[in-house]
């Protein structure tokens, strides 16, 4: 069976920036959601599954840390990608990984591809080595 696609939700008020990230991740073979604002944001990851959140920091509403606080809470697996053309002191102290705007497509997609890499759990089954 083949690997589940990985579903992105790209949050950021301005909708070029949403349309270009779009169009990079879905290029890649990503399942893409987008939302305008924070509060879209949050019912579409109630709704479906979200692998990675991938937010502007300074919204209107509500700031990227606090929705991915938000967001963790709802789906604790899913992990955060933060993006900001400013340099902002609560993202070093999210913990979260950070994207700096502007930024090309093959920087965004190795962040990206780190972040959502599948690793298997460290309490997994090992197979068994060949004799």
């Amino acid at each position: 069976m083949p690997p589940r696609r990985k579903t992105i939700l790209v949050v950021d008020d301005e909708d070029d920036i949403r349309a270009v990230v779009r169009q990079m991740l879905t290029a890649e073979g990503y399942i893409v959601l987008d939302a305008e604002d924070p509060h879209q944001a949050l019912r579409l990851a109630s709704e479906q599954h979200v692998d990675l959140l991938l937010t502007d920091v300074v919204m209107p509403l509500m700031r990227g840390t606090e929705l991915a606080q938000r967001l963790l809470a709802v789906v604790p697996s899913a992990k955060v990608l933060l993006m900001s053309a400013y340099k902002v002191a609560e993202i070093a102290a999210s913990g979260h990984p950070f994207l700096a705007k502007p930024f090309t497509p093959a920087v965004l997609l190795e962040k990206v591809r780190l972040l959502l890499r599948d690793e298997p759990s460290p309490f997994a089954r090992r197979p068994p080595r060949p004799q």
